[in-house]
């Protein structure tokens, strides 16, 4: 909580609800606006900085208030920063999460079958290694503990939250990028049996699978800069007050194979807007685009296409669809 908060309230405004444990209050001062949510577990307070992208973030225990939980640092779009840590309602140190080295040290006195989730860990690491290089994994891959584990009855945990069952099942997601990108989330998907052999998916709802890259070196070697000049001498028509939309894709096959896919580089330009908006029932917007697409691995152009991304939306529900094929 700042000193401004403290000391000096333009504006002042709760707002308090309660409904059966659960009550929200807003508070608003001359540099942040203020949320304190309570519920049957915890008391949350976020602050977000109205001049600055960051919100502070702090969570207790509801049964005793002053035992703390978690808090560190966030953007507003609520990627986290920073070091993380979490504790339970013992005061126990359940792990230290560094969000900005993309690392996580677990107490492993309080996570059973931890090893084991490491164990298999590493073998998803080296079948990325295997079937791409080690100059792809080490410069284009990161494990942002991102993963799940099952067994026949179901969800166990996941890295941070304590199995109370042996799994026998384990997804892990990986991050990618390219030489100067940020990290793509969820672009390598991989999941083991027990034994730690590679279970086949279709790939439909992840990007299972992966893609048969023939280039020599196996990694990444696409200059996001040459391929913006060579997608406007393909017709791409920049706007110097807009930002050029480009970025990392997962095209999935379908297909229940090991090589299923592939990654593709795109740059989209939306060409046309389509609305039919409706006072009652379901309203569309279909926005249509030039799409030019890159093969991130030797950087070389393969096509111009025209794509679409499809919006929704009625008085209850709304849905955006990822890019179509227009036809």
């Amino acid at each position: 909580m700042n000193n401004t908060f403290l000391t000096i309230i333009l504006v002042f405004f709760v707002q308090s609800f309660a409904f059966g444990q659960f009550s929200r209050e807003n508070i608003e001062t001359d540099s942040s606006n203020i949320k304190i949510v309570r519920n049957s577990a915890y008391k949350t307070y976020t602050e977000t900085y109205k001049h600055k992208n960051l919100e502070w973030y702090s969570v207790h225990f509801i049964k005793d208030t002053t035992r703390l939980h978690t808090e560190g640092w966030s953007l507003k779009d609520g990627e986290n920063i920073g070091v993380w840590n979490e504790y339970n309602f013992d005061g126990e140190l359940l792990f230290t999460r560094d969000y900005d080295n993309a690392t996580c040290t677990i107490n492993k006195t309080l996570f059973p079958f931890h090893n084991l989730l490491e164990k298999m860990k590493k073998k998803a690491d080296q079948l990325i290694i295997d079937t791409y290089s080690k100059t792809f994994f080490d410069n284009h891959v990161r494990f942002n503990f991102d993963c799940t584990a099952h067994d026949k009855d179901g969800y166990v945990g996941n890295w941070t939250e304590p199995m109370k069952r042996k799994p026998t099942e384990f997804l892990f997601q990986y991050q990618v990028k390219l030489k100067t990108s940020k990290w793509y989330d969820e672009m390598i998907t991989i999941e083991l049996d027990e034994q730690g052999t590679y279970i086949l998916k279709k790939g439909i709802g992840n990007n299972y699978g992966f893609e048969k890259a023939t280039t020599k070196h196996k990694t990444f070697q696409i200059d996001e800069h040459k391929a913006l000049d060579i997608a406007k001498t393909k017709g791409l028509k920049v706007n110097p007050s807009e930002e050029v939309i480009a970025f990392l894709t997962w095209e999935s096959f379908r297909t229940k194979t090991f090589f299923n896919g592939q990654f593709m580089y795109y740059i989209i330009e939306l060409t046309k807007e389509i609305k039919d908006i409706k006072e009652k029932g379901r309203s569309k917007i279909i926005y249509k685009y030039n799409v030019y697409t890159f093969n991130p691995w030797s950087g070389e152009f393969i096509e111009k296409k025209k794509m679409k991304r499809v919006k929704t939306w009625g008085q209850r529900s709304g849905f955006t669809s990822g890019l179509l094929p227009d036809d």
